[in-house]
């Protein structure tokens, strides 16, 4: 087996949705046959159709699979597939035997928590005759993710596998064979595991083929973060810039635990989104001028001085408002929301005669938002409640700035511009505030072809 490789999971119903699945990428496929409605049909199945080696599992109900049969059917299918071609076997530790000339994993899965003693458990799969030991397992909280990282990088006596499963364990799917795990899983179809990444964002977005151990991990940390689109454009600038960086998504309610293990999973710096723009900063060694002046950080760096709260929302505002040729001087500003995102807008603003914040506690049904310059500064409107706007009806500002980037075009802005108003997008704001986070992260100059207000990636 390749080190560090990464497989194309597949969850087929019927043979035809096996092979018509499209694998460019991937170093293996794992075929789910437990996932087949007759997992028997794959009798006739030659797996070395395949251009790249395929893993043949068909794991029961009991293990978090669906094949009804015991476990020696499973076996039964398993042997079958190896004379069709499957070079190897996934099955559970506690039934590793040999299958012809296939390499056996040996797995162990736990889909509702990471156990405390997970090298333990890898200990048990190390000592069956299997040829490679797997774990897969929950992440519930970052110190998840710390073990997973921890049991990396202790030396095996054979290949080990270790990935972490939920939203919260992406970062050991993304960074793990970078650290020493031996696979890792990605979807092309359906996902297999809970938290799985497709396999054109592992290699399109994640930049999988570019990670090293040397490679310095970077993120955005809020919840949620799924609806993202930092990774892309951070990514594709850090490659731009041969630079050894990546940028994942660290979804955390708990600042407590994500700060207690952050830097033991390796995450050198981060942006900050909603909710922990304010929340963050007790976490912090310092602020930089334009963070305390704010009195909210959405950029934090690692030093040696311990974390550095920094804000560029307040650069993302100004460039936005340029872009459309606004001078807030004089001008009267209501801005919708009072978190980090609001009182950069505020900040950037200055010199406007009359600058109010509204919370979605105000009546906002009973305001005109009679003004010059409308910002919302909420996550209403945001991807997947697309059809949400604090603002309906007539809207009296002359300009109208949603911070919210995804959809490209919210509510809000559709209302407004179907009522003849400039509108600013999110994704204004979003790259010229990651431009500056590029610099501040990496001592360089951003690389202007990537953060552009009309780059289209975004």
């Amino acid at each position: 087996m390749r080190p560090g490789g990464l497989c194309a999971a597949l969850t087929p119903e019927s043979l035809d949705d096996i092979f018509s699945q499209d694998v460019v990428g991937a170093d293996y496929v794992e075929v789910r046959l437990d996932y087949l409605k007759e997992p028997q049909q794959a009798e006739n199945a030659r797996w070395d159709r395949f251009p790249v080696p395929v893993i043949a599992t068909c794991r029961g109900v009991d293990r978090g699979g669906r094949f009804q049969g015991s476990v020696t059917e499973e076996c039964k299918i398993l042997d079958t597939a190896v004379a069709n071609g499957a070079k190897f076997v996934d099955i559970d530790f506690q039934y590793v035997r040999k299958f012809g000339a296939a390499e056996v994993i040996a797995s162990y899965h736990n889909f509702d928590h990471t156990p405390p003693d997970l090298e333990s458990v890898i200990e048990q799969a190390c000592a069956t005759s299997a040829q490679i030991a797997k774990v897969a397992t929950h992440v519930n909280r970052w110190a998840d993710n710390r073990r997973i990282f921890d049991a990396l990088a202790r030396k095996w006596d054979k290949p080990i596998i270790a990935t972490g499963m939920g939203d919260l364990g992406q970062i050991t799917r993304i960074a793990g064979p970078s650290r020493g795990s031996f696979l890792s899983y990605a979807f092309s179809g359906n996902e297999s595991a809970p938290g799985q990444i497709s396999l054109k964002d592992m290699l399109n977005v994640y930049k999988f083929r570019r990670l090293k151990s040397s490679t310095k991990l970077l993120g955005v940390l809020g919840m949620p973060v799924g609806h993202s689109k930092s990774p892309i454009l951070h990514n594709r600038a850090f490659e731009a810039s041969n630079l050894d960086f990546a940028y994942v998504k660290l979804p955390a309610n708990d600042l407590d635990d994500f700060f207690d293990n952050a830097r033991q999973c390796g995450i050198e710096g981060f942006s900050v989104t909603i909710p922990h723009k304010v929340a963050v900063i007790p976490f912090l060694s310092r602020l930089e001028l334009e963070a305390s002046r704010i009195g909210a950080v959405n950029t934090v760096s690692l030093t040696s001085e311990g974390w550095i709260g920094d804000n560029t929302d307040i650069h993302g505002v100004r460039a936005a408002l340029r872009s459309v040729g606004f001078d807030s001087a004089g001008k009267r500003v209501i801005i919708l929301g009072r978190g980090g995102g609001a009182k950069a807008a505020e900040a950037a603003v200055e010199g406007a005669r009359e600058v109010s914040l509204l919370s979605r506690s105000d009546d906002l049904e009973s305001s005109d938002f009679d003004c010059d310059l409308l910002i919302n500064a909420t996550p209403v409107g945001m991807f997947p409640n697309v059809d949400e706007s604090l603002v309906n009806g007539d809207i009296k500002a002359a300009v109208v700035f949603d911070m919210v980037y995804n959809p490209p075009i919210t509510q809000l802005l559709r209302n407004a511009q179907n009522q003849g108003k400039t509108i600013v997008q999110g994704s204004t704001m979003l790259v010229a505030q990651a431009a500056r986070q590029f610099e501040i992260w990496t001592g360089q100059q951003a690389p202007i072809d990537v953060y552009t207000p009309d780059w289209s990636g975004v």
